[in-house]
């Protein structure tokens, strides 16, 4: 199939995209950019409504290009290519793999959340760094979280860096943004969700915490952690380290708080009667 050409800098798709990209004020609010071959593919993958594809012009070249391309046609997708220095000025990274997206993502709120038994949920609080968010965002899938809630103040999710370093999990999870702790905290106390925040210093160890019930981990920002007045009555939960260790970054904070639920939640019950 022909792809048209788009090699104006005036092109209203073109503008779009720069507005999404720079999540400027007057970008629609429903529209993310995804870049890259892995990341388009797992919002592909997640059927999100894809609003456009821009492309380099030797892309679908390869196997992995080609089922993109015609996945994008089976949908209706409207697809473009773009001049190698549009698409170069467009691009947010240095080396580009020839391809972004824009794809409608509505804001969620906390009465679209899925109800689940024994939910396992991620709260981000103050979080500054996208790539922190985004590598979170990964982790979250592959430890089978139900649902990530943004705190205010944290950097959004929504933010290219952050979509990219999650490798395309933003698709696929879902990420309710712009909470307050009080909301947040009356979510989990009508629904006997027991929270706990990452503590690096007091806390009781996550090896002894139960995670298998129903459970909110709270991660604070790099700096100063979950500081906010509202969560003091939060208990904290720390990672054991070696001594003279202050703190883990945090996302790999997350990643051994998640992994050490999802690994408490796949091991087959125990009664307490039948303990010795």
């Amino acid at each position: 199939m022909e792809i048209p050409l788009l090699s104006s800098r005036d092109n209203p798709l073109v503008q779009k995209i720069r507005l999404v990209a720079t999540q400027a004020r007057r970008a629609p609010a429903d529209l993310v950019l995804a870049e890259g071959l892995r990341v388009l593919e797992e919002a592909t993958g997640a059927e999100r409504p894809l609003e456009a594809v821009l492309v380099d012009q030797g892309f679908g070249s390869s196997r992995r290009e080609k089922n993109l391309l015609m996945a994008w046609f089976r949908q209706g997708v409207p697809v473009r290519r773009a001049a190698p220095a549009l698409l170069k000025k467009l691009s947010a990274v240095i080396s580009h793999q020839g391809a972004l997206a824009l794809v409608r993502v509505p804001p969620g709120t906390l009465s679209t959340v899925q109800t689940v038994a024994d939910p396992l949920i991620l709260c981000l609080c103050g979080i500054q760094d996208p790539g922190n968010i985004g590598t979170l965002l990964r982790t979250a899938r592959a430890t089978r979280v139900s649902w990530v809630g943004c705190v205010k103040g944290t950097v959004s999710a929504r933010n290219p860096k952050a979509v990219r370093a999650s490798a395309g999990a933003f698709f696929s999870l879902p990420v309710i943004e712009n909470l307050s702790a009080d909301e947040l905290i009356e979510y989990c106390r009508i629904r006997r969700i027991a929270m706990y925040r990452a503590d690096p210093q007091r806390g009781m160890s996550c090896w002894e915490v139960d995670l298998r019930r129903a459970v909110a981990i709270l991660l604070g920002n790099e700096a100063h952690g979950v500081d906010d007045k509202a969560w003091r009555g939060i208990p904290g939960v720390r990672i054991p380290m070696a001594a003279g260790v202050e703190s883990l970054n945090v996302s790999a904070a997350g990643a051994v708080l998640l992994f050490e639920a999802l690994r408490q939640r796949q091991e087959p019950a125990v009664d307490e009667a039948t303990r010795t």
